[in-house]
C-alpha cells in the first residue's frame, strides 16, 4: 500500500504533542499543589489543636506537645483531670450514679493540694465528694481507704455516711446520704501529643 503523505499527518502529530505537552504540566502542577497541601492541612490541623487544646505551663515550659481536651461543660484547672461542677442538687447515689453515666467518678480529695485548687474554681457552697462510710469505715469512691494520718481539712462522723465539700472553708464534712447537694464529677482528660 501506499502511505499518506506527510502533510496528513502534521494535524494529528500536533494535536497528540500538544495534549501529552498539557498532560505533563497538568501532572507538574498537581505535584507540587500535591505537596503543598500536606503542610497546609497540618497547619489546619495545629491551628485546631492549638485553639481546642488546654495547655498549662508545665507543658508551655517543658516544651512537651502534649495538651489536654475535657468535655463540654466540665473545667480543666491543670493537670491530667476534668472536673464537672453540677447545677443541681441530689442525693450522694444520684450524685455517684450521674458521675458514672459520664464515665466519671465523684470527686475524690485524697491531697490538699487538689482541694486548694477545687476550692479555686467552685462556684456554690457545699458539692457531694466521693467519699462514704461503710461496714469498714471511710473510703473513697475506688475503693481506697481514708487515710488514717490525720488530715486537718475533713471532719467526718459515723453517724453521717457521705461526705461533702464545704467550699466556703475548704474543708470535708459529713452527712446524711439523702440531703440534696450539687456535686463535683472528675474524670481523666483526653491527652493529645
Amino acid at each position: 500500500g501506499r502511505s499518506l503523505p506527510l502533510a496528513v499527518w502534521w494535524p494529528a502529530i500536533f494535536t497528540l504533542f500538544a495534549l501529552c505537552l498539557a498532560l505533563t504540566i497538568g501532572m507538574i502542577v498537581l505535584g507540587l499543589s500535591g505537596s503543598k497541601a500536606p503542610a497546609g492541612r497540618n497547619e489546619n490541623l495545629q491551628g485546631l489543636k492549638e485553639r481546642l487544646c488546654l495547655m498549662d505551663d508545665v507543658n508551655t515550659k517543658n516544651d512537651r506537645h502534649a495538651c489536654s481536651l475535657c468535655p463540654v461543660n466540665w473545667k480543666w484547672i491543670g493537670g491530667d483531670t476534668c472536673f464537672y461542677f453540677s447545677e443541681k442538687e441530689a442525693t450522694w447515689q444520684e450524685s455517684e450514679d450521674f458521675c458514672f453515666s459520664q464515665n466519671a467518678t465523684l470527686l475524690m480529695l485524697k491531697r490538699k493540694s487538689k482541694l486548694i485548687s477545687i476550692s479555686q474554681i467552685s462556684q456554690k457552697q457545699s458539692y457531694w465528694i466521693g467519699l462514704s462510710y461503710g461496714v469498714d469505715g471511710w473510703s473513697w469512691i475506688d475503693d481506697t481507704k481514708l487515710s488514717t494520718k490525720r488530715m486537718d481539712w475533713i471532719d467526718l462522723s459515723s453517724k453521717q455516711n457521705c461526705a461533702y465539700l464545704f467550699y466556703r472553708k475548704s474543708r470535708v464534712y459529713s452527712e446524711n446520704c439523702f440531703e440534696k447537694y450539687p456535686w463535683i464529677c472528675e474524670k481523666a482528660a483526653v491527652q493529645l501529643i
